[in-house]
């Protein structure tokens, strides 16, 4: 799988290289060796149009946190197989919207999976659209049961081999139970590894981001997965402050109708000197980490 994954890592460097110049004008030569020398984990923002899939690929082990719209099922199985991954160690459903949980039973028809982390919603607040009746049978069809968001808890990573390896993702959110809004039940972790972070937000609206807030937690993160598309609704001032990223993912639809991503978050993230990279125009984004450092990379070239 790691040799797999250096060779898409690679190619994926190589053409971001040929159409833009280089990410952040660093020589092609010093890219790829950080890619292919030292960089041991990736996350995947998976372009699938107006919504949300991200894959945290680290050594053997495989997260997966939402698959788009059900249309795009197929082509988050066929992104994940190209990595040479057969199983998903986690399975992460941030909230029972379609744009995020459409294409989980196609994923879950297709491979091994471990756990399923998704949040425990109250009775008013469970869906009853198709989608959702579509991700319930496949889980039940494999057997397989949802494990509770709760925030606190901690999953390991972690490499025995590699002495002091933390690498491991902690659920930050939700941390309350009576939400009225769907999108703010979403599952808010974060991934370290090493001395570096990923946040990732689901649609978690301004609120939520407020509650995990005064909750104490550590949001810090070298990497933020914008909240909600980018909408105004979410990344408040005092979250984007906590949090302090150096790259922002948004991940949208090219000409959706919502207007995502709004221009105040984008002038938020000018403001807060934030380096954003847009799914509607970079196609899917990569970020590497040696466990020091990060780099982004555009399927499409840097926009």
């Amino acid at each position: 799988m790691l040799i797999m994954l250096m060779i898409f890592g690679a190619a994926f460097c190589y053409g971001a290289y040929l159409e833009n110049g280089g990410i952040e004008n660093e020589p092609e030569q010093i890219r790829q060796n950080f890619i292919e020398k030292d960089a041991d984990l990736s996350v995947h923002y998976i372009d699938v149009g107006q919504g949300d899939c991200s894959l945290i690929v680290y050594k053997d082990e495989t997260v997966l946190i939402d698959a788009g719209e059900a249309e795009y099922g197929g082509t988050v199985a066929n992104y994940i197989s190209a990595l040479g991954i057969e199983q998903l160690d986690y399975v992460v459903a941030t909230h029972p919207h379609s744009d995020h949980i459409g294409g989980l039973a196609h994923i879950i028809d297709t491979f091994e999976i471990g756990k399923v982390i998704a949040p425990k919603v109250s009775d008013e607040m469970t869906p009853t659209a198709v989608v959702y009746e579509n991700f319930i049978t496949s889980l039940k069809a494999k057997g397989l049961r949802l494990t509770a968001a709760k925030a606190g808890n901690v999953y390991s990573l972690a490499d025995e081999s590699i002495e002091n390896d933390n690498t491991s993702f902690e659920i930050l959110g939700p941390v309350r139970n009576d939400y009225d809004d769907l999108n703010n039940w979403s599952v808010v972790l974060k991934l370290t590894h090493g001395g570096t972070s990923f946040l990732f937000t689901g649609d978690a609206e301004k609120s939520a981001e407020n509650d995990i807030l005064d909750s104490g937690a550590d949001l810090s993160a070298d990497v933020l997965k914008a909240g909600h598309h980018g909408s105004s609704t979410s990344t408040g001032k005092k979250f984007l402050t906590a949090v302090a990223p150096e790259i922002a993912v948004i991940q949208c639809g090219i000409d959706n109708s919502y207007g995502h991503p709004h221009a105040e978050v984008l002038d938020l993230f000018d403001e807060y000197g934030v380096k954003y990279y847009r799914t509607d125009g970079c196609g899917s984004v990569v970020v590497y980490s040696d466990g020091s450092a990060v780099r982004a990379l555009c399927e499409k070239g840097e926009k």
